[in-house]
């Protein structure tokens, strides 16, 4: 049975019960002079949509490469169903889908026949491909559109024709690398229902995304990556209550010039101005201090809005990882 959203997990690096799906130990992988996966370790159980999180340049599509064997460790061990992805490579292969950052399907061939160059070379019986092909091209909302080329599908379809495709050797373990990537509201809904209808199906999927709406709807845990290395790994319900912070958002005229004066001396954690006439404070306990707060801006300014509110899964990524842009 799947697992409830927001069950929480053990220690950063494990926690689970069981045998698990994919077991990450101690892995190292370096380009020349590049540490991209420094000693990382962490569990995904079967049947978990496990997210991975990480700044750009933090090391997940590395790390997924290295799950899926198509790159090789430095060191460490990776079990992937039970099996090294790299001496057992093809027993692996045959167990997992995989869908990559970049949408490859061939844009001058039908979704159906995309699916059947696919099944020629992952499928070990084609007598029930035909049937099973149908059946995804309905789940994935393309039947009517199967014999048309998919140059001329949108961004949307062709994610939802990389998931049937990824599916249709019947794999036990999903990897999804930035699943929604340029794709539109409608279509990112629509693709994370057939994520959670094949979770309910016993599938387990690896998310890396760097939407935290993204993972906070589907991920049941979620681990943080910065610079290669495991810093958080909790359900995200877990990671925003461990922040212990609120954040309050302040609207004001004329623009507070000098915040860090301002509110020296009330606790509080970080400030950061998210537009010109708006603050964003972290304090520890919002209540206890609003009205010391609200005092001291309504004294030299005009206070246009208040919001407080529970800590966002931005805040928990911000918080792991700083505010710094990466390249």
């Amino acid at each position: 049975m799947a697992r409830t959203k927001g069950q929480q997990a053990g220690s950063v690096l494990g926690g689970a019960t069981g045998t698990p799906a994919v077991s990450v130990s101690r892995v190292t992988r370096r380009f020349s002079d590049l540490v991209a996966v420094d000693e990382l370790s962490f569990e995904v159980r079967p049947g978990e949509i496990f997210g991975l999180l990480g700044p750009n340049g933090a090391g997940k599509t590395t790390t997924i490469h290295l799950i899926t064997g198509l790159l090789r460790r430095d060191g460490g061990e990776v079990q992937v169903l039970g099996s090294d992805p790299e001496t057992d490579a093809r027993r692996v292969r045959q167990q997992i889908g995989y869908v990559p950052q970049e949408t490859n399907v061939y844009l001058d061939l039908s979704a159906v026949d995309n699916l059947w160059h696919h099944a020629a070379l992952y499928c070990q019986e084609l007598s029930g491909v035909a049937r099973r092909m149908d059946d995804l091209l309905h789940l994935v909302d393309l039947w009517d559109r199967r014999k048309d080329p998919v140059g001329a599908f949108s961004g949307g379809m062709k994610r939802r024709l990389a998931l049937a495709r990824a599916l249709l050797h019947d794999p036990e373990l999903i990897l999804f690398d930035e699943p929604t990537l340029g794709v539109d509201v409608q279509a990112r809904h629509v693709l994370w229902e057939h994520v959670r209808s094949q979770q309910a199906e016993g599938k387990t999927f690896i998310i890396s995304t760097n939407d935290m709406a993204e993972a906070d709807a589907l991920c049941e845990r979620v681990l943080i990556i910065d610079h290669g290395r495991a810093i958080a790994l909790n359900c995200p319900e877990a990671l925003k209550a461990d922040l212990g912070r609120d954040i309050v958002t302040l609207r004001t005229s004329p623009t507070v010039q000098d915040p860090a004066r301002l509110f020296g001396g009330l606790g509080v954690q970080a400030i950061s101005r998210t537009e010109p006439d708006q603050l964003r404070l972290e304090v520890r306990d919002a209540e206890s201090i609003v009205g010391a707060l609200l005092a001291r801006v309504t004294a030299d300014h005009r206070l246009e809005s208040v919001r407080i509110a529970r800590p966002t899964l931005d805040d928990v990524f911000l918080h792991y990882t700083g505010r710094a842009l990466r390249e």
